[in-house]
């Protein structure tokens, strides 16, 4: 199967952007900060390999923990998904894997969206108090989630190309010429085509995203909690309608 990169950019990125435009800024902006973390991660490939080193330790522990009947068949499910390899000893994440990183990339995007439904969604009954975007909140939303899809685009892009991955090597199931990038496996094969040889983050550009994600992260917390001193002295936290949102009173039906 084959697929041109050009085409799939439009698609995603018009994907993202009418999400982004319903969600709202807000719910967008977390996302760009995870994702401004990956970047940073990608810049700094040291960092990188010792927050996985880290993560290893800690499975390594904890798989200690696990009874040995269960460990052949979680072994395999980690494997197969988080590229983590299996020996005699406990599972390993692969920092080099490219395959290693788009699984993070996916469990950062499923936090941040679990995180932006928790400050602004209804409780688990579908009641209480909701927020909505306004006309102002949905168009920086849809812009955001546009930005947000160029990056995840280029994300993936680097960690098929392996380049700026700890070890800077391509992983065994990559192949790439002038312009395609070819994955296969045993079960199918995919070709990439039109794929541009330079990315976003070849430039300064990367540090810009990086900043305006720890930037971001300030205005989130400063439009959706703030804290007060009660009439006791006592200080509590309270959670404000960030800006570009409406309360929404959900009742049951």
């Amino acid at each position: 199967m084959e697929i041109n990169w050009t085409m799939l950019s439009y698609v995603v990125i018009a994907i993202f952007a009418v999400v982004g435009f319903y969600r709202g800024w807000w719910r967008e902006a977390i996302i760009f900060v995870f994702l401004a973390v990956l970047i940073f991660l990608l810049l700094n490939p040291n960092i990188a390999q010792w927050i996985i080193e880290q993560v290893n330790g800690v499975i390594a522990f904890i798989w200690n923990l696990i009874p040995a009947g269960i460990k052949t068949t979680l072994g395999g499910w980690l494997d197969s998904i988080f590229s983590i390899s299996i020996g005699s000893g406990p599972p390993q994440i692969n920092p080099s894997d490219g395959a290693t990183w788009i699984a993070i990339l996916i469990i950062f995007m499923f936090t941040a969206i679990l995180i932006g439904r928790a400050f602004l969604g209804a409780n688990l009954a579908r009641t209480g108090t909701r927020y909505a975007p306004t006309c102002l909140g949905s168009f920086f939303g849809g812009l955001l989630g546009a930005l947000n899809g160029l990056i995840i685009l280029n994300l993936v892009r680097e960690y098929l190309d392996g380049r700026n991955l700890p070890g800077g090597a391509l992983p065994t199931d990559i192949s790439q010429t002038a312009g395609n990038i070819g994955v296969s496996a045993s079960s199918f094969a995919l070709k990439i085509s039109d794929v541009p040889q330079f990315t976003i983050l070849d430039s300064f550009t990367p540090w810009i995203f990086v900043g305006s994600g720890a930037l971001l992260a300030i205005i989130l917390l400063r439009n959706r909690l703030r804290f007060v001193k009660s009439e006791k002295g006592f200080r509590r936290v309270d959670q404000l309608t960030p800006y570009g949102y409406k309360e929404i009173d959900v009742k049951v039906r």
